[in-house]
């Protein structure tokens, strides 16, 4: 091996893992930082106006917990611990805060779903 194919790999190195670490990492310049938080928040507004749903659906208690509308309180309260061992804001609280907040927001649905059927079976 040559001092040539050294310096060639030597630089290859370099750069990628500078280009790597400038993707990876998160920015701490003044420059990056809002720039690329406007440009997430462009592609969300983006995809919001041409993708998301104008009228929301928004889901029926049965279709948060996975369960049929009829089924009995037993299978109701198994559901609803299944789904919330799954979403647990602490179990993914490791992972990172937009997952925690997205992990907050399906808990607090699937509470409120669980208070419906309950509210719905104790009728």
């Amino acid at each position: 091996m040559t001092a040539l194919d050294m310096v060639v790999i030597a630089a290859g190195l370099f750069f990628g893992y500078r280009l790597v670490s400038n993707y990876l990492s998160p920015s701490t310049g003044d420059k990056q930082g809002p720039s690329r938080a406007n440009a997430a928040d462009s592609a969300r507004q983006n995809w919001e106006q041409h993708w998301a749903s104008p009228t929301a659906k928004v889901p029926t208690w049965f279709d948060v917990l996975g369960v049929a509308e009829s089924a009995d309180v037993a299978e109701i309260e198994r559901a609803y611990r299944v789904k919330m061992s799954q979403y647990h804001p602490d179990k993914v609280a490791q992972l990172g805060e937009d997952i925690r907040q997205l992990a907050e927001a399906k808990s607090k649905e699937i509470n409120a779903a669980y208070d419906t059927a309950m509210r719905l079976r104790r009728r």
